[in-house]
């Protein structure tokens, strides 16, 4: 921190009066009016300002540039790049925005690499691409990069996000969905950012007895239904605790562009170890723009409107948007909605620019009973959230500091986890119900009741942030630095887990009964962070090196962690580029994560029943404690990335190489409980009509490893590559063709010894026996190739677009090796042995050691291609058809692999062709 305040001391101080040259221009649209609150980037010091009511837009030129680059964009326009040299620079260039249209000569309408990006790999996808992709919300846009395939569309089924790495294999699949341990790291580690506000999912604490469960079985499922696409679905999880957000919940409505870091990010972002996703919308004057899309028994559909306020108060857009999705419209069981407003004000005034967002959003999913289902199951899982946010610009354009922004949010929101199933447990049944330690008589209930899950969360995350940017010319090089402090807290004031111990859904899973559990006294979680970094480009002979280099300094959790990142580019001449990049990540612990709630183990130790409730009698022993996880560190990430660049009049490729290493990831390990109890003699008085009991002066071990504890022990190592070629678009048959291509191969290890029974009954010297034997953790690795082939066919004079595209999925493996020789065992007295060489090497123990290294292997059995078209049509510039088609062809793959282990596995990767229709229309 030191070096940091020195840093910032010697860039005041050395920031005297320079001839400084500026450049002020103006933007106009179509009809050579001004275009108010346009956004125009100075790429050269990455400096951002917008339009003012006459479009005029200013800038303070850097010194020792070769060009000046503008990129200027805005709501409904098609982004324009622009390229000054320095000795040409227009006094006061005059620049006009077109509207997007398919009638434009030059249209984009795929993922592009940028290299105006804040990351040497950063993706770009723009508005044009996001409406070609028909996209109900975040998911079908993100299905759209590269390494990721594209899928039918499911609004049924929670969707969360991973990049580099972050993929595990089942039914032969790469599958991307959070459920692994490195995958919920992966997905957490992820960083969705709109309008500069990370939107936290650090509140979020929608699981129940996270000892009891872990990651995933502490969540409530809901129950089987039927899809009409996907055909008959098992119990899933719509709750998102310990990861990312679910990507469903994001619209695409007024997105004007995205951007995706899968690389390095820059300094100012904090909490990120796995990429980013950077979401631009914006306010200004547009024309009423209202979509419909439908697919199967899915809908979706949104307006949106923005308006020029008379005077000085700005420009106002309001959007709406709401999708309803029935699984299998012919019995409704489950369905989902979502539903969705936004407000976003822009005002101008003097040096000050202020844009306020308001926002409102609602999910729904929710089976209703089916009459066939004997269960009587039911679920309903919501989440209703309201945010408010504002970002504040002063220009200064001094010496010494060019601007000032202050950025604060704060959302509030309600979610709620319902579950309910009929239960059958006999006339009568013994409950656990009190939540104290020691030995008490337990209740006897009904054994046919309703069994209800409930969790009710109010999650609150708030943030504030102050950053400010200056240049410091130094000799030929100019120094161009932002820095900035942030704050973020979160907090959960919910009812929590509402359980009703004589109703018990789950009884003595794994000696554990369920209790309810209150969020409203939760202490708030709050983190810290500051950065500096410096852009500049210095000149080496003809080439010119392009540099981001900073640091963060994050306190998470009361943990400090100094996080240096850099991207550099070497512009080697008009053809050849060379990039390289470093930086460490890190990604404080969630609400979820530090207050898991308290542990309840039960153990019965006298039980007898009459046939009725008054006089059966039920004796146990009950040890209630509470986790400590306030020692929980932040997760970390270090990556490496290094790329190659070319561009010709024939074609534009990339390949950009990774190495990233994960560690102090939160894992989950299960914990050795040993209790030595009183024995229990009990008998029947017949002049009480109740059961009397007593000591017998003899004791019982009972114990093992019972309930997960939280850790920073998950860790992993990633390699690939990414490569990207394209070609313009072809003259005699107007189609643009790209390629690409990934690569990742990931390995990882189990958290924890591998328990296992042994093969036959094996007695030990003092009289007791082996009841567990536990090995080393297992490994993993994965590997996956697939290439994504795109061929775009504009005509630009009837305003056709025609994208073909495939999924070439060449290979995909996941190897697990188990070790041959065991660490310890377990006996049947709740005795925990560590075993040497020794130990191994005589009978009976040299028995546990396997034969083989009981590896299993997962192998995608072929390779095989999904074919996708999309179709758009533009008349008369205000009104378009799309048609989007998955698996046109409808090739479905099929094969059943006999595994190791005697399991059939049937391979079916390719669902049955899915056709999506939608129009738009702007007035």
């Amino acid at each position: 921190m030191v070096r940091i305040y020195i840093t910032l001391a010697i860039c005041l101080l050395a920031s005297y009066g320079y001839s400084q040259q500026r450049i002020t221009g103006r933007i106009i649209d179509d009809a050579h009016s001004p275009v108010v609150y346009a956004t125009v980037l100075y790429i050269n010091a990455n400096e951002t300002t917008l339009s003012s009511k006459d479009g005029a837009f200013s800038f303070t030129l850097l010194p020792h540039q070769d060009s000046v680059r503008l990129r200027i964009n805005f709501i409904g326009k098609q982004t324009k790049y622009i390229s000054y040299p320095v000795s040409n620079i227009p006094k006061t260039p005059v620049i006009q925005l077109i509207d997007q249209s398919l009638t434009l000569e030059e249209i984009n309408v795929l993922p592009t690499y940028s290299q105006d990006g804040q990351s040497n790999s950063s993706i770009t996808i723009d508005r044009q691409a996001i409406d070609q992709l028909q996209a109900f919300s975040l998911v079908d846009v993100m299905n759209s990069l590269p390494g990721k395939k594209m899928q039918p569309l499911d609004m049924n089924s929670l969707s969360t996000l991973n990049f580099r790495g972050g993929f595990d294999m089942r039914r032969g699949i790469p599958e991307t969905n959070a459920t692994t341990v490195q995958q919920l790291n992966n997905s957490l580690g992820i960083a969705v950012i709109i309008d500069d506000m990370r939107i936290s999912n650090d509140a979020n604490m929608q699981a129940q007895g996270f000892a009891r469960g872990g990651f995933n079985r502490s969540r409530i499922n809901g129950g089987r239904y039927r899809d009409s696409y996907f055909g008959n679905s098992d119990t899933k999880a719509y709750d998102t605790p310990f990861q990312g957000i679910d990507l469903r919940d994001i619209p695409t409505t007024n997105i004007e562009r995205i951007e995706v870091i899968q690389g390095i990010a820059p300094a100012r972002y904090g909490e990120v170890t796995d990429g980013a996703v950077i979401i631009d919308r914006q306010a200004g004057k547009s024309p009423y723009v209202v979509s419909f899309n439908i697919n199967g028994g899915s809908t979706g559909s949104s307006v949106s409107k923005g308006f020029q306020l008379p005077g000085n108060w700005g420009a106002i857009n309001f959007s709406t948007n709401w999708t309803h999705s029935n699984a299998d419209p012919k019995d409704k069981v489950k369905s989902f909605n979502r539903y969705g407003q936004s407000i976003i004000w822009t005002r101008s005034f003097d040096r000050f620019k202020n844009t306020l967002s308001l926002d409102y959003s609602g999910r729904n999913d929710r089976k209703r009973q089916d009459p066939d289902d004997e269960t009587l199951r039911t679920s309903q899982f919501s989440n209703n959230r309201f945010g408010i946010s504002n970002r504040l610009r002063y220009e200064i354009d001094s010496k010494w500091v060019k601007s000032l922004q202050l950025n604060a949010n704060i959302s509030a929101g309600k979610q709620e986890s319902y579950s309910s199933y009929a239960m059958n447990k006999g006339p009568i049944f013994p409950v656990a119900n009190l939540d104290t330690t020691g030995v008490y008589e337990g209740a006897f209930v009904d054994g046919r009741f309703v069994a209800e899950e409930i969790i009710i969360g109010k999650p609150l995350n708030g943030s504030l942030a102050l950053s400010a940017n200056s240049s410091l010319p130094w000799g030929t090089v100019t120094h161009n630095l932002q820095y900035g402090i942030n704050y973020t807290i979160s907090n959960n004031g919910g009812q929590g887990i509402l359980s009703d111990p004589n109703r018990p859904r789950f009884s003595g899973n794994n000696d554990q009964n369920l209790r309810p559990y209150s969020y409203e006294s939760l202490p708030t979680a709050q983190n810290v962070g500051l950065y500096i970094e410096d852009n500049f480009n210095v000149k080496l002979g003809e080439r010119t090196l392009s540099n981001n280099i900073g640091v963060r300094y994050d306190i998470q959790n009361g943990y400090g962690t100094l996080q240096p990142r850099i991207n550099s580019r070497l512009r080697w001449n008009e053809h050849w580029g060379f990039t390289a990049g470093f930086g460490l990540g890190s990604k404080a612990p969630t609400l979820a994560h530090l207050y898991p709630g308290p542990v309840y183990i039960d153990y019965d130790l006298a039980l007898a029943t009459t046939g009725t409730l008054d006089s059966s009698f039920y004796l146990l022993f009950t040890d209630r404690f509470t986790p400590d996880n306030s020692k929980l560190k932040p997760s970390k990430s270090l990556q490496f990335e290094f790329g190659v660049e070319h561009r010709n009049t024939f074609f534009t490729s990339s390949i950009y190489t990774y190495y990233k290493r994960n560690w102090d990831g939160f894992a989950q390990q299960q914990q050795l409980r040993r209790y030595i109890l009183p024995e229990y003699n009990f008998w029947f008085n017949q002049e009480t009509g109740k059961y009397e009991y007593a000591e017998t002066g003899k004791q019982i071990i009972r114990g093992g490893f019972l309930d997960f504890n939280m850790i920073n022990g998950a860790r992993s190592e990633t390699w690939g590559f990414d490569w990207f070629i394209s070609t313009p678009r072809l003259p005699l048959i107007n189609t643009s063709i790209s390629l690409n291509t990934s690569f990742s191969y990931n390995k990882f290890s189990s958290v924890g010894d591998e328990a296992d029974e042994p093969p036959q009954r094996i007695d030990l010297e003092n009289g007791s026996f082996i009841k567990s034997v536990f090995y080393q953790p297992t490994a993993h690795n994965n590997r996956m190739l697939m290439s994504k082939l795109n061929t775009v066919t504009h005509l630009s004079r009837i305003g056709f677009v025609l994208n073909f595209s495939a999924d070439i999925n060449w290979m995909a493996k996941q190897n697990v090796t188990s070790s041959l020789y065991p660490t310890a065992y377990l006996d049947d007295d709740i005795n925990y042995v560590k075993l040497t060489d020794e130990l191994l090497s005589t009978e009976p123990f040299d028995r546990l050691v396997r034969t083989s290294t009981d590896a299993s292997r997962l192998i995608q059995p072929m390779t095989f291609i999904t074919m996708n078209l999309g179709v758009e049509k533009e008349i008369r510039k205000n009104f378009r058809i799309n048609l989007r088609g998955y698996n046109i062809f409808d090739i479905r793959p099929f094969k059943i692999t006999q595994l190791a282990n005697g399991e059939e596995l049937i391979f079916n990767p390719n669902s049955k062709p899915s056709l999506t229709i939608g129009t738009t229309i702007k007035f």
